[in-house]
């Protein structure tokens, strides 16, 4: 299953630790979730929690543009793990996915 998740990043989350925030479709369900987390990055999930988010509305060239829903989901991993390991594997992930 290919589905886009967008790591979301805080202060306080570049230290270790067990839980990451990802940004991905409204549809997504938290099996399909966990599903990649595993299946694709090898990640060891504890738990996933979702919430549904509007998108903003912002007002550009005098029209009020509304910006798309996501969701967030926020991951408990099993193991801690810092923002950089989580960068390196994600960003093996796409080189693997170019060829």
């Amino acid at each position: 299953m290919d589905l886009p998740l967008e790591l979301i990043l805080s202060s306080s989350s570049l230290s270790n630790s067990r839980e990451i925030a990802i940004k991905t479709l409204p549809s997504a369900t938290k099996p399909e979730i966990r599903k990649v987390l595993e299946g694709a990055y090898g990640l060891q999930i504890e738990k996933v929690r979702t919430l549904n988010m509007k998108g903003k509305k912002k007002i550009i060239g005098g029209r009020l543009v509304a910006l798309p829903d996501y969701k967030k989901a926020y991951v408990t991993l099993k193991s801690p793990t810092t923002a950089s390991d989580l960068f390196r594997l994600l960003e093996n992930k796409g080189e693997s996915a170019k060829t």
